[in-house]
């Protein structure tokens, strides 16, 4: 931990000597830009929209599931009823081979759909997180040229060993409040208002 400390000191020292012959060394904490942009909340809210719409179709696949289970043990048991007559009782049993394969295939649509959900939440995750990192760059880029920052780092940073990569910096390199002010300039209430609800989701596949 030591080294690691060390080495980050050194990193610094060397920027810092780097950026007195070519220019000055800005900071920002990337972090607190990403959680207090005003895109990022609305964009944790549609994926939290999202991912309901996907729980509650879910549940509703499990509860076919267990109506089937529930159907197809009845069958089973009709099928061992003495009281019925021998047709009565084939029926029973053709209806518990019947029942088995649905719920069969109805595991198999949950499993699916569970996995086909998941990754798609991610990459629907990661899209918006890209979209939002590139405008939180393209400012960070502006305001650097526009002040005559050859180095900009990222204060949020850590080490391996969970230590600040950062050690020390002067708050007038600090222009993250100037970021955050420039990207939220733009908020409206009409961007603010809540995103209409996701559309449920079609059947991965129909019993």
């Amino acid at each position: 931990m030591i080294r690691n400390i060390l080495a980050a000191l050194l990193l610094v020292s060397a920027l810092a000597a780097g950026a007195a012959e070519n220019g000055r060394i800005g900071v920002v904490n990337l972090e607190k830009i990403f959680r207090e942009y005003y895109k990022s909340r609305i964009a944790e809210d549609a994926i939290k929209q999202q991912a309901e719409v996907y729980r509650t179709y879910l549940m509703r696949l499990n509860d076919q599931l267990r109506t089937l289970k529930e159907e197809a043990r009845a069958a089973r048991l009709n099928s061992q009823n003495l009281a019925l007559s021998e047709a009565d009782r084939k029926a029973a049993v053709d209806k518990a081979d019947a029942k088995a394969r649905q719920v069969s295939q109805k595991e198999a649509e949950i499993e699916l759909y569970a996995t086909e959900g998941s990754a798609s939440l991610r990459k629907v995750e990661q899209q918006k997180r890209e979209a939002i990192m590139a405008e939180i760059y393209q400012e960070i880029r502006r305001r650097a040229a526009a002040e005559g920052y050859a180095f900009v780092l990222d204060s949020s940073g850590k080490t391996m060993n969970e230590q600040p990569t950062l050690l020390l910096c002067p708050p007038s390199s600090d222009f993250t409040a100037a970021v955050l002010t420039e990207l939220n300039r733009t908020r409206t209430k009409k961007v603010d208002a809540p995103a209409p609800k996701p559309a449920p989701p079609e059947p991965v596949s129909k019993p």
